[in-house]
């Protein structure tokens, strides 16, 4: 399915803990790099060029974005984004939310997972249709 978009997805071999990159991605969104960060870490992952789990591979991606490396170190060292990560978490899982991606739709359709194009254009149909 990405292929046929263009996109190059690895298989891993491995489930990874994303709690690093997304304290990574947090420092990002307060210093307003957030999409970038986002892409990288997204290409980092899925094209097999970096580890999201690792603390230089995360410093090395934030770079390549603009990012101040020692700061962003710290930061993710530090665990300094627990708290929000731990919220988000909740608010998600509060949701039903139990997997990555998950697609919430106009506050009524919840979508778990990488799913094909025709699943999305049936959930953006129900919305945008008269009931």
């Amino acid at each position: 399915m990405a292929a046929s978009v263009g996109l190059e997805m690895r298989q891993r071999d491995v489930i990874i803990n994303s709690r690093r990159a997304l304290g990574a991605a947090e420092f990002a969104r307060e210093r307003g790099r957030f999409d970038a960060m986002h892409h990288a870490l997204f290409n980092a992952h899925w094209a097999g060029t970096g580890k999201l789990e690792d603390v230089d591979d995360l410093v090395r991606i934030g770079a390549g974005v603009g990012l101040e490396t020692d700061e962003l170190r710290a930061a993710i060292t530090e665990d300094r984004y627990a708290a929000v990560i731990d919220e988000n978490r909740r608010a998600a899982s509060s949701a039903g939310i139990d997997a990555i991606p998950a697609h919430i739709f106009g506050r009524r359709y919840l979508v778990m997972g990488a799913q094909p194009y025709d699943v999305m254009k049936q959930v953006v149909d129900r919305l945008t249709s008269p009931e």
